[in-house]
């Protein structure tokens, strides 16, 4: 019983440090499940060298145990969510970099517009809104004059052009009719 305690409560002190490290470090995971991977990675290491299959496989079972139940408490309860997978952290809104952010992101503004032109992001004044998501990534929204047109903005440009030039028809074809 000791040993699952203990399983815990090293689960939870790798999670918090990785929560410290920051979103940057995060790719695709969550916190949770990096340090789970890595604990049992560990766990399975000192198992070999110390012959120790029992409470090894018990350990294993309370890692993964601890990420089931935490991964379903952060379906079911915001609060939780935000405790254990955090949120996203707003960068740039209405083209204007949120300083205190980034530095609560350990970024800099050359880093920032670095993973801007990654996406093809030349002025931060094109982007309304950008955040760092959980994972990692940077999301975000560019202004109405920086967005890419659309095939459904082509056809209904084209279609407002035909219809345009249908009236003119119309009207000159009345116009030159004999009443």
């Amino acid at each position: 019983m000791n040993y699952i305690l203990e399983s815990i409560a090293i689960l939870l002190a790798g999670f918090c440090l990785v929560r410290i490290a920051g979103k940057k470090t995060v790719a695709e995971m969550s916190g949770i499940e990096i340090i789970t991977l890595l604990a049992i990675a560990s766990t399975i290491s000192h198992a070999i060298s110390e012959k120790g299959l029992i409470k090894t496989i018990v350990v294993l079972c309370t890692f993964v145990a601890f990420l089931i139940l935490i991964q379903f408490l952060t379906v079911k309860f915001t609060i939780m969510k935000k405790i254990f997978i955090g949120k996203e952290t707003p960068v740039i809104q209405n083209g204007k970099i949120i300083s205190n952010n980034l530095k609560k992101l350990r970024l800099t503004v050359d880093q920032l517009e670095a993973r801007l032109r990654e996406n093809g992001i030349t002025s931060i004044s094109d982007v309304k809104d950008a955040s760092f998501e959980v994972t990692g990534q940077l999301g975000y929204e560019l202004m109405q004059h920086a967005k890419p047109v659309t095939i459904g903005d082509l056809e209904k440009i084209l279609d407002e052009k035909i219809q345009k030039i249908l009236q003119q028809v119309t009207v000159n074809e009345s116009k030159q009719s004999p009443k």
